[in-house]
């Protein structure tokens, strides 16, 4: 709960410090004594934006700091989660505002906006005039009937949608197959054209550098004849005879004279090698022949594959690539028809599954449905609000189907209320604003703050448009909830703030041409004196202060 709050220098609160018990606080004062200042500050302890132009006038800063102490282990746990450690059960927080930006404190450690704003939900409940609007959107209803188990129902969801994902990975599958089997059967006709037109073509990996070659040979057929027919003259001339000799002499020679041996042995080594050297070009010069015949047909082949290339912009390698996927493709028809019934029967499993973890879900939503209705219609009724309330679903869980399928799950939900009997059930979301609406919000924070865990709860004139008997079970169902939870409430109304347990008194003056507001808490009489203004107005008289203590006693 909230034990202190701090605030200097925001807009007229120079420097307020007050001190926040357990049970009902009431603050009350004249309109525009600071009241919204005070519900803005907590505001911001929970998150929500900063503006510059609140710091107060002349200063460069403002600061509001929040002392809570945290004794529930749902909101330690939570905390913990979001990875907060508290210091003896407290938790200090701390906004500073400058000209410049923002900063947030969470005990003495800089955080951002989005930290805060994740852990405010644990810490207090802010309830505002304009609140009303929640309760009035279809779309909140989930996720309201949720928090009356959020375990369970986490659980219970978490098991829906990872079922959910399931399905969708398995449709994704299947429809990717069943695109591939439409497109291979709409071109059909057009790959086998290209398939058979390739396959023909009977395309070889490296071909071209091959055709490129012996084209290169046989266009220049007489310059290579002539030159080879030069090298068969200088094979055929009297070298090696000469270069025998050469190599006898020095044979004899080294008999004689060692010296010439190693001279002797490199000459015989040579004379060996270039004697197969010469055998083998003999040989090719003797292979080379023109063909006029190969060359046209090379040329032609040429021609074709420049052709394929320019018809398809690819390349040899990506044509005969090409060729084989088509190959795959068209041969494919027959895996492709059992992979698809493969593919639809695991995905009419899957819907099978989430079907059913969506089924478990909202059962369990009508269970907690059906002890919202009785809570509610309980809370309503103290309220002076004698009317039957339902929580209506409009999925039919006989008969479900694919278009269900949601991602919180399979419910439609629209909450319905009779506020006249007799005049039949209406949807709560056209239901009209005022005093009827105030009573029906706090019969719901009366219902979802137990859920919650939620130690601390703010009212902004929750009781706007109330009066007389109304008025004082607006102000026993407000004291009922402090029984559990701190209520700090603004009021105008006497009957709720002659239910307060404390009294805070919100007073504005003016100072040297300067603007002031302050908090002070009311003694007894004090208090008895501010509601009897309530009453009355100013300068109540003593018959009216004898009211508004009577009023106070009756209460307790």
């Amino acid at each position: 709960m909230l034990k202190r709050l701090q605030i200097q220098n925001l807009a007229i609160l120079e420097n307020v410090d007050v001190a926040f018990s357990d049970g009902f606080t009431v603050l009350s004062g004249e309109t525009g004594a600071g009241k919204s200042l005070i519900i803005d500050s907590l505001s911001l302890l929970l998150g929500t934006r900063a503006y510059s132009e609140w710091i107060r006038a002349g200063e460069e800063k403002a600061l509001v700091r929040g002392d809570f102490e945290i004794t529930s282990p749902k909101t330690k746990a939570q905390l913990a989660k979001a990875g907060v450690s508290l210091e003896n059960g407290s938790l200090v927080i701390e906004r500073i505002l400058t000209r410049g930006k923002s900063v947030v404190k969470i005990n003495g450690v800089s955080s951002s906006l989005a930290e805060l704003t994740r852990i405010a939900p644990y810490l207090a409940d802010i309830h505002s005039q304009f609140d009303f609007g929640k309760i009035l959107d279809p779309e909140n209803y989930l996720s309201m009937i949720d928090l009356i188990a959020p375990t369970r129902t986490e659980t219970l969801k978490n098991a829906y949608q990872a079922a959910l994902r399931e399905f969708f990975e398995a449709k994704k599958q299947w429809e990717s197959l069943l695109e591939r089997k439409k497109k291979i059967e709409e071109d059909r006709d057009f790959y086998a054209f290209q398939y058979q037109e390739l396959k023909a073509a009977n395309l070889q990996d490296g071909e071209e550098q091959s055709i490129e070659e012996e084209l290169s040979l046989l266009k220049n057929y007489d310059k290579i004849y002539g030159l080879a027919e030069e090298a068969r003259e200088s094979i055929q001339s009297d070298f090696l005879d000469r270069l025998y000799e050469l190599d006898k002499a020095l044979e004899k020679l080294a008999r004689f004279q060692k010296d010439f041996e190693d001279s002797q042995a490199k000459i015989d080594e040579r004379y060996y090698e270039l004697e197969d050297l010469f055998s083998t070009i003999k040989k090719k010069i003797g292979s080379i022949d023109y063909d006029p015949s190969r060359l046209d047909e090379l040329e032609q082949r040429e021609s074709d594959l420049a052709s394929l290339k320019r018809k398809y912009k690819k390349s040899i390698p990506e044509l005969i690539a090409y060729r084989d996927s088509l190959a795959e493709s068209l041969g494919e028809n027959a895996s492709l028809d059992d992979n698809l019934k493969d593919a639809e029967s695991a995905m009419q499993s899957a819907l099978a599954k989430a079907l059913e973890k969506g089924k478990e879900l909202s059962l369990y939503r009508r269970e907690l449905a059906r002890s919202i209705e009785k809570e509610i219609t309980h809370h309503l009724k103290d309220l002076l609000l004698d009317c039957g309330f339902e929580v209506r679903f409009f999925t039919n869980l006989d008969s479900l189907q694919e278009s269900d399928l949601k991602e919180d799950g399979l419910d439609a939900v629209d909450f319905f209320i009779e506020p006249n009997p007799g005049e039949g059930m209406k949807s709560l979301s056209r239901i009209a604003s005022g005093g009827e609406a105030s009573r029906i919000m706090l019969a719901f924070k009366a219902l979802f703050l137990k859920a919650s865990g939620v130690s601390t709860i703010i009212l902004d004139e929750i009781d706007t448009g109330i009066s007389g008997e109304a008025a004082s079970k607006v102000a026993d169902k407000i004291a009922e909830i402090s029984l559990s939870t701190q209520v700090i409430a603004i009021t105008h109304t006497p009957q709720v703030a002659a239910r307060g347990d404390h009294h805070l008194l919100i007073e504005k003056s003016v100072s040297g041409g300067r603007t002031f507001a302050s908090v002070k808490e009311l003694g007894y009489e004090e208090k008895i004196k501010v509601i009897a203004t309530l009453i009355s107005g100013k300068n109540p008289t003593p018959k009216q202060l004898d009211a508004a203590r009577d009023m106070v006693l009756s209460s307790r």
